[in-house]
């Protein structure tokens, strides 16, 4: 299915990206500004600073890397790759992650390593108190069928993601919180799909994204 996305919608997921890059890449030159001032004690704390920073950012950058660029419809059929990648992305944040042990199926679509970075990143935006995330991956009625549950204290959407994983989202209710929500249902969409959301009683979100084989 070809896909259009709006300029708009590139515009607002720039934004995204460089605000989520912003702090890493930022606390780096902050740490290099202390060496610069030789702050004696200071030292070996300022180089820790530039050390994980820059390991934060790296990660960021591998993980948006397949996530929103084309290299995340290269990715082959064992799930071993996503899962270092976004467990080292998701470090920190007080995330847990639960995979599958099966791998991707030969047959799946190309694309879906880049959906379910995606989904990952939408089920993390709905823990504000941190949680679990959950992936499932599995045959539906001869499609395919991809789960990522989100569970953890005041789980839930945020209320500016709800107009963007509409089926009619408007591009003018867009914003650069919300975009990568109205992109991750366009990677469905893509692979002849759709992304649906249950928001349970249990303090949990289940984000399914169901595939046509």
């Amino acid at each position: 299915m070809d896909v259009h996305i709006d300029l708009r919608v590139l515009e607002l997921l720039s934004s995204r990206l460089c605000h989520d890059l912003v702090g890493p890449v930022g606390a780096v030159n902050n740490g290099l500004e202390l060496l610069e001032d030789d702050m004696g004690d200071m030292g070996p704390e300022a180089l820790k600073l530039v050390a994980d920073s820059g390991a934060r950012a790296a990660r960021a950058l591998q993980y948006f890397r397949l996530a929103f660029g084309m290299a995340g419809s290269r990715v082959g059929g064992s799930l071993d790759e996503l899962r270092d990648l976004a467990g080292g992305f998701f470090d920190g944040n007080k995330i847990a992650l639960t995979w599958p042990a099966q791998g991707i199926p030969d047959d799946a679509p190309s694309d879906l390593g880049k959906l379910l970075l995606n989904m990952l990143l939408l089920g993390a935006e709905s823990l504000p108190m941190g949680g679990s995330l959950t992936i499932g991956i599995s045959a539906s009625g001869g499609g395919l069928g991809v789960e990522v549950t989100a569970s953890g204290e005041r789980a839930g959407l945020r209320d500016e993601t709800r107009p963007a994983l509409a089926a009619q989202a408007e591009i003018g209710e867009l914003t650069p919180r919300n975009v990568q929500a109205y992109f991750t249902c366009r990677i469905a969409e893509r692979m002849d799909g759709a992304i649906t959301v249950d928001e349970g009683t249990d303090g949990a979100v289940k984000f399914t994204a169901s595939l046509a084989s």
